[in-house]
């Protein structure tokens, strides 16, 4: 147990260091959401059902972007860890080619066919009329938002993180302010409901994209990407690497998308009510959670950093560490979860009906947090992060589709069973996950060093 802990006080400092500031980060986008569901939800159910199924579409190209990117990271963390920038600016030019096109797919989707998008969630004629005018309007944000998400996730792997959250946290209030003026119809602005809730966040994309675009090519240094290599052929090497270490990761993210579109459509034909219910406990599940996912970011880019060092046992043991403050990090949120609960669902105008929907299922998903946390943190984090992603795509995948997609379908739509139970199903998969993370960190073989050769990481270990 000596060895257990790591004892060096630099080591907690790295820690923060990331995790703080996306902690705050994630804290930012979680107001936003938060806001929008509070102001639309004065607007009725409908609206926030409306807008939480339209923005299923921005959150699976989010997904996708992040799996694209973390692929990515794996390499540039690594890359930083052995001070070789040169890479890194062929990896970025790689992962920006990539983005847009995946964002152009996005764009026409959106823009052409947004009522049979909406139709995919719901049957309800209501929620896909409103949802299809917010679908539409966001059409116009694939491609600013894919630059900002990609630029900033990558800054990440070398240790850039403030940056995001001072973008993120001006483009906070630049939708609130726009939130309350479209939605309502204040200062002097037209009164758009629904409409306004999409447009207010286009204008805050538009705002994140300015930021993140004279930041990147003016004032980042420590890799030094130049907006002519944007246009520089791919590195056909470093295409190899990706397509062998980071493709499992956006292929876990494509599929694990999919799976969670698949639980909005089972959620979708089970009721509005439902729906609603849910989207207020997505936002508290949110807040909770965003300590967990500023820890995993750290633990994917130290554990990356680390083994491109070179220094595999310090790795296995910052792991060890990491996965002990997981274990308390659940607990916390699960504490945190149902002490909010009550006074968070008294801020919505929703039915009674809808309110005790929404507190049978928080009550449910603040445990589940505990299994979220761990699997998140050592799963998405340390093992992504070491280069494990083929076992971590197995096992993310797995557990969407055998575990929360035939078990919410069966318990949600077939048996009718109680909202907790159903609750329990959806969300089985994080179960699942928890003790595949728990295992693989105990075994150590997740240490996979994806820039070197097979002879210069035994010449390491020897």
């Amino acid at each position: 147990m000596t060895d257990f802990f790591i004892k060096d006080r630099n080591f907690y400092k790295k820690v923060l260091a990331i995790a703080i500031p996306m902690a705050m980060q994630n804290l930012i986008n979680v107001g936003v959401s938060l806001l929008d569901t509070v102001m639309l939800g004065q607007l009725g159910e409908v609206a926030m059902s409306a807008s939480s199924l339209a923005g299923q579409l921005n959150f699976t190209y989010m997904i996708m972007n992040l799996g694209l990117t973390a692929g990515a990271g794996v390499l540039t963390s690594q890359y930083w860890g052995r001070g070789d920038t040169a890479s890194i600016r062929k990896v970025m030019t790689m992962t920006y080619k990539v983005a847009m096109a995946f964002a152009a797919v996005f764009t026409v989707a959106a823009f052409f066919i947004p009522s049979q998008l909406m139709t995919v969630f719901t049957k309800d004629a209501a929620v896909i009329a409103s949802g299809a005018v917010y679908v539409r309007i966001m059409a116009f944000s694939y491609f600013i938002s894919g630059f900002t998400m990609t630029s900033f996730n990558l800054l990440r792997t070398v240790g850039t993180v403030k940056i995001s959250m001072y973008t993120y946290g001006a483009s906070f209030f630049v939708n609130v302010f726009f939130n309350y003026a479209l939605i309502f119809g204040h200062f002097g602005m037209p009164r758009m409901g629904i409409a306004g809730a999409a447009l207010a966040t286009l204008i805050a994309r538009f705002a994140e994209f300015a930021i993140a675009f004279v930041f990147m090519f003016r004032y980042e240094h420590k890799i030094g990407f130049k907006f002519r290599e944007m246009y520089a052929k791919i590195d056909r090497d470093i295409l190899a690497l990706y397509m062998k270490h980071g493709a499992p990761v956006l292929c876990n993210e494509v599929l694990w998308s999919l799976g969670s579109s698949m639980l909005s459509v089972i959620m979708g034909h089970m009721s509005k009510e439902f729906v609603a219910a849910n989207s207020i406990c997505s936002v508290v599940f949110q807040c909770t959670s965003v300590i967990t996912q500023g820890m995993s970011a750290a633990a994917s880019v130290l554990a990356g950093n680390t083994i491109g060092e070179g220094r595999y046992r310090l790795a296995k043991q910052q792991s060890l560490t990491i996965f002990v403050i997981s274990i308390f990090l659940g607990v916390i949120s699960c504490g945190i979860t149902l002490a909010v609960s009550e006074p968070f669902v008294s801020l919505y105008n929703i039915t009674p009906q809808t309110e005790a929907i929404a507190m049978e299922l928080l009550a449910v998903m603040a445990v589940l947090t505990i299994f979220q946390t761990i699997s998140g943190i050592n799963m998405f984090g340390t093992l992504r992060g070491g280069g494990d992603s083929r076992y971590v795509l197995f096992f993310d995948v797995s557990s969407m589709w055998l575990f929360s997609v035939p078990l919410g379908w069966l318990s949600g739509l077939v048996l009718g069973w109680p909202v907790w139970i159903v609750c329990v199903c959806l969300r089985s998969g994080d179960i699942f996950k928890c003790f595949g993370a728990i295992g693989r960190i105990m075994s150590g073989k997740w240490i996979k060093d994806v820039t070197r050769t097979e002879k210069q990481i035994e010449e390491l270990k020897g």
